[in-house]
Formats: C-alpha cells, structure tokens, sequence
C-alpha cells in the first residue's frame, strides 16, 4: 500500500478497534483489572518498510493508557515485534521465510501462490540456517535495537500510573538460542530498573515451558515473572473430556513452573478448540496438516472500518466468487461470500459418552 495509504487504513483501524466504551465496559464488567497492550518496535524506532505507515501510533498508545487510568486498569506494554522477526510469524512485523512460487503452479490453472510455513526464518537474533536448524552469527545490531526501544519505551511511560510493566519481546520461537535470549533479558531488566523501578517485567518462555529451560533464572530479582501461551487449537481434534484433561496438565505444569522459577502469567490463551479461524495461520495460508477438521462456515460479516462516509475496499465481498489468490500452501479465506470460523462444540447425540469417538463424522453445526 505504500506508507500513505497505509497510515490511511490503519488510523482507521485504531480509530474503531478500540474505544473509550469498551475500556469502560472492560472495567465495568469487574472482571478485568489488567490489559496487555501489544506495540510495535517500529513504533518507537522506526525502520524499513514501516516508516510513516504507523505515524500517529504513539497517540492511540498515549490515549489508551489515560482511558485505562480513568477506568482504573493497568496496561502491560507489550513489544510484539523485533526486526527481522523474533519467530517468523506474520505478528511479529514480517512473515519471514517468504517465496513465490507461481512458476512451478502453471498448470493446471495458472495460480499466483506462495510457500512460507514450510521455510520460516526468525533472523531477529542473527542468521538462521534452515538446513541445520541453528543459528551461524549473531546479530548484535539487531539486539541492540531492541533495547533502545524498550529504554525509549521506559523513558516515555515511567511517569504514566497506568503501565504496570514490560514486556520485552513477544514469544522468541525455540529455536531461539538460550544464552543470546536470557543475556538479552538481562540488560533488558537492567535498562528497565533503571528508571521504573516499580514495573513487572514479563519474559515469554520462549515455547520451552521447563525446569530445565527457566528454573532459578533471574533468581532474587524483584518484580519478574514467565510468561506462557496455552492454545488449544493446534492440538489433535479430540472428546471434550482429552481437552480438560489438557487443560489439568496445563495446570499442574504451572504450578510446576511457580516453584522453580516463580510467578508466571498466562498472557495469551483461547477457547478454541480448532485451527478453523479464518487466517489465524496468515493471509490466504495455513500452517501444513492445519486445520485438522472440517470447519464451519457461515456469511461473513461486514468490515469494521465500513461507515457512513467510507466503505472499505473490496467489500462487501462478492458471493459469486470463490476462493481468491495469492494462495499459500493451505488454505483459509472467504469463499462465496462464506467465510470459515471455529466449529461448534459436538452436541450429546453425536457422542458416546465423553469418550465417544463419533464427533470425527459429525458435521460442524
């Protein structure tokens, strides 16, 4: 889109995304006392393609967070990003592991596709090997941006009453080497207790939920605190019974964590039970063998940045059309104006007992 239009689109989207009125119900509702505000590092150090497509972002933080104080919540900062990509997933700024493979597609439709799950890269810590599935240098630049961001994050908001904390980089995937990750921390937590002495500071398990991997890190240190992500929906269809059975192992490997490391949060998490969200794997893709069952589909719904004066491109989607490309190696999108969602828990008829098998017929209802 180019930094013009882009900046155009998103300033609608934080315009409409989140209010005023659903902080206050957040609030209200007596259930929420804490947000975790997901920001960009490009944000506060701008580089590459993102330069002027995210100009007016640092408003929207500076006004979620005085909402959040009024309605007497806290607002963890999280930083979700980190160049060149902490774990090759579209929300960590760049798919990275990204080819076009249109060529090899020509017959027998002549396709415009593209493979990136079956190649993903995460080239924030250094130069990633695909083949030997290990790191060959270390990208200090890299790493040092990163800590300049979160000094300009603390300098900007160590003032503010609403932010409770940090978190310095969101899930660095496993193959991330420990040694780079944990000093990384380390100077994070230095730069941080420097000037907010009272913030939390979250590290992400980085998918390595052990003893062996976090037990006694940063041991003494005050205000620290691991942070995990349960989803279910990556794993194997199964009864309801197999996933409460996973949630009580969840549980029990929490507890686990508590006393050999310490306090631990869980900051991301879901209810579903399937892969069947559209585009939760990426734009028009989805992560190989995924989803695991027949999904859902129902008429997709209009777009949220549609108002009076404005409607948004490409919408309403057309219902004589089907799949559009560019196409990944899997698929997820709108098709004749349905678009797929996660599947309704299986009614009693089509089980036999909890552990009965006969949800794999059932249709998605």
């Amino acid at each position: 889109l180019g930094p013009e239009e882009g900046n155009r689109q998103l300033r609608r989207h934080w315009e409409t995304w989140v209010t005023q009125d659903i902080i206050k119900q957040l609030a209200e509702s007596e259930a929420v006392n804490s947000l975790r505000l997901p920001v960009g590092d490009f944000m506060y150090q701008p580089y590459g393609p993102y330069v002027g497509c995210t100009d007016g972002a640092l408003d929207y933080v500076d006004t979620l967070l005085d909402w959040a104080d009024s309605y007497g919540l806290s607002v963890l900062i999280d930083v979700h990003t980190a160049k060149d990509s902490q774990n090759g997933f579209d929300n960590s700024g760049q798919s990275l592991g990204f080819q076009w493979t249109s060529g090899l597609n020509k017959y027998p439709r002549d396709l415009t596709t593209f493979q990136h799950w079956p190649i993903r890269e995460a080239n924030w810590i250094g130069d990633f090997d695909p083949v030997a599935l290990e790191y060959t240098s270390v990208n200090r630049a890299n790493i040092e941006h990163s800590l300049r961001v979160i000094e300009t994050i603390v300098e900007m908001y160590s003032g503010h009453p609403a932010v409770l904390g940090i978190e310095p980089v969101n899930e660095p995937w496993e193959l991330t080497p420990l040694h780079l990750l944990k000093r990384f921390y380390w100077d994070a937590y230095l730069i941080v207790k420097r000037k907010a002495h009272y913030w939390k500071f979250i590290i992400h398990d980085s998918f390595r939920f052990t003893p062996e991997t976090w037990g006694g890190f940063m041991k003494g240190c005050p205000d620290r605190a691991l942070d995990t992500h349960i989803y279910q929906a990556w794993l194997d269809p199964a009864s309801r019974l197999s996933f409460y059975n996973n949630a009580c192992a969840q549980k029990r490997q929490i507890a686990l964590m508590e006393r050999e490391f310490g306090p631990v949060v869980v900051g991301e998490w879901s209810l579903a039970t399937d892969n069947c969200a559209m585009w939760l794997n990426g734009f028009n893709d989805n992560l190989s063998g995924f989803p695991r069952s027949p999904c859902k589909y129902i008429p997709c719904s209009e777009s949220y940045l549609n108002g009076d004066d404005y409607q948004q491109p490409g919408t309403p989607l057309e219902v004589g059309k089907g799949l559009q490309g560019p196409y990944g190696t899997g698929i997820s999108g709108p098709a004749y104006g349905l678009c797929p969602v996660d599947r309704d828990w299986y009614t009693p008829r089509y089980n036999e007992g909890e552990d009965g098998m006969m949800w794999i017929t059932s249709p998605p209802e």
